[in-house]
């Protein structure tokens, strides 16, 4: 069923808000990728403003449908990884550089989660502290930093991630990040010793 009207303008207004911000978009680049006329635009969204919203909140829907699950017996590596995987996704990526924009204009509503909202991925680790998968002893706040960092710093900046990794292949740098996560998984259990993989152990072979 071909898509109508309304979802080619979110689809083309969602690449321009990405890569331009709300400032630096254009609603004739808009209209011009949709296919659509600028009266189409109005009529559906009222404004460049009123689009931006319906952008903004189509994004933070699939977000959460993608990380905020309720917490589940699943071990905590199996959902790390997948996060990985789906932030490689180009909804995530145009989520991510959304944030980015609206931070860097110092917007008030910039973070993922709305105020008082507790990260599906914090829930997570938690429960895997009390089952001994993570030692209790540490922080979980600073552990769901830390792999969400590792998630999600390569999509939103690919060029210092090019160049921090030498230009390694993508594939490539998925696989490692993979086995990043599974290695401190296993090394940050209780009574457990940190085990890198040899890529990222001192003085091991290093990426290139």
């Amino acid at each position: 069923m071909p898509a109508t009207a309304a979802e080619r303008i979110l689809s083309a207004a969602m690449r321009e808000f990405a890569k331009y911000g709300f400032a630096g978009a254009r609603v004739e680049r808009i209209v011009s990728r949709a296919d659509v006329s600028p009266r189409s635009l109005y009529y559906h969204f009222g404004s460049k403003r009123g689009l931006y919203d319906a952008v903004r909140e189509r994004l933070s829907a699939q977000h959460f449908e993608d990380f905020v699950r309720g917490v589940t017996d699943e071990p905590l590596v199996d959902r790390l990884v997948a996060n990985i995987d789906v932030a490689m996704s180009p909804r995530w990526q145009a989520w991510a550089r959304l944030l980015m924009w609206e931070a860097l204009d110092g917007a008030a509503g910039t973070a993922p989660y709305a105020e008082g909202t507790v990260p599906g991925d914090l829930l997570a680790i938690r429960a895997a502290q009390e089952r001994g998968e993570i030692a209790s002893s540490l922080d979980p706040h600073v552990l769901t930093l830390a792999f969400i960092a590792i998630t999600f710093w390569p999509t939103m900046f690919p060029q210092s991630t090019r160049r921090l990794t030498e230009d390694m292949p993508k594939d490539e740098l998925l696989r490692a990040r993979k086995e990043l996560v599974r290695a401190l998984v296993r090394g940050l259990g209780e009574g457990a010793a940190l085990e890198l993989p040899a890529a990222f152990a001192p003085g091991g072979e290093q990426p290139g």
